[in-house]
């Protein structure tokens, strides 16, 4: 009797245990997916937050285009639409703005916040003075000197707005960080029930494992998806080097592949360093934006990618495309840029900004190296700048064999500047 009486006891610690064992692994698998679910709903916020952002500089920039836009413009109906086109893009930032302020924001996002909006409270006069004068008064010197100080302000917008997205990330990631160490204090003390418990309990835990998995997986499906942010240059708005690299890999087994051609151009701003001596950084990134936008209005086709290659170099990519088609659209993009009439008194190219561009086209083969293709264009690129800038210079490669036909082709703008045109 007196044993039984232990057994019994001893079966009733031991059920108790496991039962101890239970909810204890049931509280803390509750536990984890509240975690867990607060891990997704910081990452959707985060997005959101971004995306508003983006939103905010995309306004700004669109604000800062139709003010250099109007100065372009002959007409006074034209200037006065593009003001009123100017004005709308205000409601986009304010709907942006209000999106933000109705997402929980922490403490150094707001100071963040409030010091752009700050910011933009300062620097809205003086640029809508700016556009009103353009619009009313043409395209004097002292209306374009105020225009220039306003981009100079809607450039300083955008830095604040960069520095916010900087403090978003950088919050996003300190959370991200203390819910880890939750979690993985949670996955701790599962580990030690599930150790301690029978049978069950194992099972318990093995199923809350495989939830773990499956949430684990989601996370880092959202984790590429904000990766993928990564591939866009800050800056100009297109695709940036490791985006170029990507594609141009993927291009290329593809065309040895297929048997296909692909063309490479590579594009330089002629005197560049010359821009941002005489005119500063600040308009050296506003001169590179435009550049990029003029060059996104040419580069249409959805197969093929315009990338910044690094400082003021720029680089397309067109797969299934021959070098005469290549060195036409490379003509396109020259004169896209020339015909935005960026001053550049410091150019020995041409009172404007323009450009230089290299164009190689092959069909590559097995054993071809993509970095002799781009070699090649390099050089191309290079003998555009030696031979006076501001053109085009061409050559199909087969590159294994390492024989190449080159041919100079001169833009519009550099012909006429052979011939003493003006």
């Amino acid at each position: 009797m007196h044993i039984f009486r232990q057994t019994t006891v001893a079966l009733s610690i031991g059920f108790g245990a496991i039962l101890a064992c239970m909810l204890g692994s049931i509280y803390i698998g509750f536990e984890h997916l509240d975690q867990t679910r607060g891990a997704w709903q910081r990452d959707a916020l985060f997005r959101e937050k971004v995306r508003a952002a983006f939103l905010l500089r995309e306004a700004i920039r669109e604000r800062s285009f139709h003010l250099t836009f109007a100065t372009t413009m002959d007409d006074f109906f034209d200037r006065d639409e593009q003001r009123e086109l100017y004005s709308s893009k205000a409601v986009s930032f304010l709907q942006a703005r209000g999106k933000l302020i109705e997402l929980r924001m922490t403490g150094p996002e707001k100071k963040a916040m409030g010091s752009l909006i700050a910011r933009i409270v300062e620097l809205r006069p003086r640029i809508d003075r700016a556009m009103d004068l353009v619009v009313e008064s043409g395209n004097n010197e002292f209306a374009l000197n105020q225009m220039r100080i306003a981009l100079d302000g809607q450039s300083g917008v955008v830095k604040e707005i960069n520095d916010f997205i900087k403090v978003v990330e950088a919050e996003s990631a300190r959370e991200a960080e203390l819910a880890a160490l939750a979690i993985s204090k949670t996955q701790r003390n599962m580990l030690y029930l599930s150790g301690s418990a029978v049978a069950l309990a194992a099972l318990i835990g093995l199923l809350v494992t495989i939830r773990e998995a499956r949430n684990t997986r989601r996370l880092r499906r959202h984790r590429d998806e904000l990766a993928a942010l990564s591939t866009t240059d800050g800056l100009t708005g297109i695709a940036n080097r490791r985006r170029l690299d990507q594609f141009m890999d993927m291009e290329w087994s593809r065309s040895i592949r297929s048997n296909t051609p692909v063309s490479i151009i590579l594009m330089d701003i002629d005197h560049f360093k010359n821009y941002n001596d005489a005119y500063g950084h600040g308009a050296g990134d506003e001169c590179l934006i435009k550049v990029a936008h003029a060059m996104s209005g040419v580069i249409v086709r959805s197969t093929d990618l315009l990338a910044r290659y690094g400082g003021e170099e720029f680089a397309c990519i067109l797969p299934s495309t021959e070098l005469n088609r290549a060195v036409e659209i490379a003509e396109r993009l020259c004169a896209a840029v020339s015909k935005m009439e960026i001053p550049h008194e410091h150019s020995t190219a041409a009172d404007h900004v323009t450009i230089s561009i290299g164009v190689m086209a092959t069909t590559p083969c097995p054993g071809d190296d993509l970095a002799d293709a781009f070699e090649v264009a390099d050089n191309n690129l290079y003998q555009a700048k030696e031979q006076g800038r501001n053109r085009v210079i061409s050559s199909t490669v087969a590159v294994a064999k390492n024989k190449d036909t080159q041919s100079e082709l001169l833009s519009p703008m550099a012909l006429a500047s052979s011939e003493g045109i003006t």
